[in-house]
């Protein structure tokens, strides 16, 4: 077989493993499996590896042949465990699935190779010998076709690391079963979800894809959409009711918190020290007292003269703009690049108000 067609079946086994691993893909990971695709061919000096290395590819061609102990089951379980102790998890799947492409590629022709070397037997797929490809004949293009066709399909799959179980879950799309998924990777990975369903009040169809905010309750969402936030499940409790969800992994992200806690502080004192924060996404989550405030669901509750936030965007304190705040008890969280330091700085030393919030209403 062609060193093109090892290429790619390299690359489409490595997206086909990804998918199945949920192991996410990357560049340098797909380099590996180039590599892989490569290595067993070294015991040919006609090869492009191994007129890297003419020496040693003409020493093992001369005393051991092509297609035997490199292409054979005893130099892969060799390199195999050996890898699987000093490769990171993603590049060892990588090597595996370069290399193992190659060898059965290799079987799919006319000669076969040596897999259980040192029996020089020939080992071949399939049986019959005129389902088998020439080497560079129109048998191998086609392959070659199918196999790009294949990673074509892989790739958009592999990229949603969510492995087998996560795209069975995903075509089923319940909502219960997308929270999970969503739990088990919150704050490291940005995420969209896919719905179909309707608005729990107007009937409205709100299907669509929305970004992912945070949890709702025990198996629901909060998502960002155009009219703002809103609640999703699979039940008459959230704004939108989903028939359907699917959840989908987007890059990743880093999500620092910070304690924001003082007796009393006016809305602007909060706001000028959440300011400085460099982050894509700042939500505030907690409580305060504050009389005669007006509800703003679902991320801002309130009970009597208490105000939960629940991921409410900082612009809201607007809301209590020239008002004095008692018991403050939030936190900041602020969704960043990995490498991106979001500053800290003006969390510290929020001025406290010497006005009891619980008084305010008699001073207007």
């Amino acid at each position: 077989m062609l060193t093109p067609t090892h290429l790619v079946a390299a690359q489409s086994t490595y997206l086909i493993a990804c998918v199945v691993t949920g192991n996410p893909p990357y560049p340098a990971q797909a380099a590996v499996a180039l590599l892989g695709a490569l290595i067993p061919d070294i015991d040919s000096r006609q090869s492009y590896v191994g007129r890297l290395v003419p020496p040693l590819s003409t020493w093992i061609g001369n005393r051991f042949g092509h297609r035997t102990l490199t292409h054979s089951l005893v130099a892969q379980v060799t390199v195999f465990v050996v890898a699987w102790f000093l490769l990171p998890a993603g590049f060892f799947i990588a090597l595996v699935a370069g290399w193992v492409s190659h060898v059965f590629g290799d079987m799919m022709t006319k000669s076969g190779v040596c897999w259980f070397w040192p029996s020089l037997s020939r080992c071949v797929l399939p049986g019959n010998p005129s389902y088998r490809m020439e080497v560079s004949g129109r048998g191998e293009l086609w392959f070659l076709v199918t196999l790009a066709a294949v990673g074509l399909v892989m790739m958009p799959l592999a990229q949603r690391a969510e492995g087998t179980t996560g795209l069975i879950r995903s075509a089923i799309g319940d909502a219960a079963t997308a929270r999970q998924d969503f739990d088990a990777d919150k704050g490291r990975l940005a995420f969209d979800l896919k719905l179909r369903g309707r608005d729990n009040t107007t009937y409205a169809d709100i299907s669509g894809t929305y970004p992912v905010i945070g949890p709702w309750k025990d198996s629901g969402f909060l998502i960002a959409t155009d009219a703002g936030p809103r609640s999703t499940c699979r039940s008459t409790a959230c704004d939108w009711y989903a028939d359907h969800a699917d959840l989908s992994r987007g890059a990743e992200q880093q999500t620092t918190s910070f304690p924001l806690t003082v007796a009393t502080a006016t809305a602007e004192t909060l706001k000028a020290a959440i300011k400085p924060i460099v982050a894509e996404e700042i939500y505030l989550l907690g409580s305060f007292t504050a009389p005669e405030s007006k509800a703003v669901p679902p991320t801002v509750m309130v009970s009597g003269d208490q105000v939960t936030l629940f991921y409410a965007e900082p612009e809201l304190l607007e809301a209590w703009q020239g008002r004095v705040l008692a018991d403050v008890n939030l936190t900041v969280q602020a969704r960043h690049d990995p490498d991106v330091d979001p500053g800290r700085a003006g969390l510290i030393g929020v001025s406290s108000a010497r006005i009891d919030a619980r008084l305010q209403r008699w001073l207007q």
